[in-house]
């Protein structure tokens, strides 16, 4: 009986952190992982002026060049410690719900050597802060993106671009 309750109360643990662990969702805003076999060649401040996504329309998910401004260039030195802090920002969360379906606002452009790049952007959607992060190949084809209101990882994004940049921001 004492080895029924304990197999019984040892199958309710596994199980129970199998549940925990399989309802979280690994949200970075990078990882070096994201464009493995190219390099990162530039990172910019930049306005991303998407006017659409006022009402955050779910067709307009391209990155448009011709909607971009770059407010100013990191220095290449700092690269490494930029992305560093960069893809620390993030963090494991249940499900969270899409809020914003394309780039719009101040944020975060990274180029690699294949052409290919990564928008993070922040914009004010319905009074909420929203972070859209995108991966875009050297065609401008969307590769991957997630749009969230996720307070904490926006706070975060902002104080990162203030310690980088001296444009200001708001």
């Amino acid at each position: 009986m004492y080895k029924i309750r304990k197999n019984l109360l040892f199958l309710i643990i596994v199980c129970s952190a199998f549940l925990l662990i399989a309802c979280d969702y690994e949200y970075y805003l990078y990882h070096e992982n994201i464009r493995e076999n190219t390099e990162v060649v530039q990172i910019d401040l930049v306005n991303y002026n998407n006017p659409i996504d006022t009402e955050n329309s779910t067709e307009n998910t391209v990155y448009d060049v011709e909607k971009l401004v770059i407010l100013e260039t990191l220095n290449s030195d700092e690269y490494e410690n930029f992305l560093g802090e960069l893809s620390e920002i993030g963090g494991l969360s249940s499900k969270l719900e899409q809020t914003i379906n394309s780039p719009n606002g101040t944020g975060i452009l990274i180029t690699y050597q294949d052409g290919g790049v990564t928008l993070i952007t922040v914009s004010n959607i319905n009074d909420n802060d929203c972070i859209f992060v995108g991966h875009y190949d050297a065609s401008a084809n969307l590769e991957g993106f997630y749009g969230i209101s996720w307070p904490m990882m926006i706070d975060d994004f902002k104080a990162i671009m203030l310690k980088y940049f001296d444009t200001n921001i708001d």
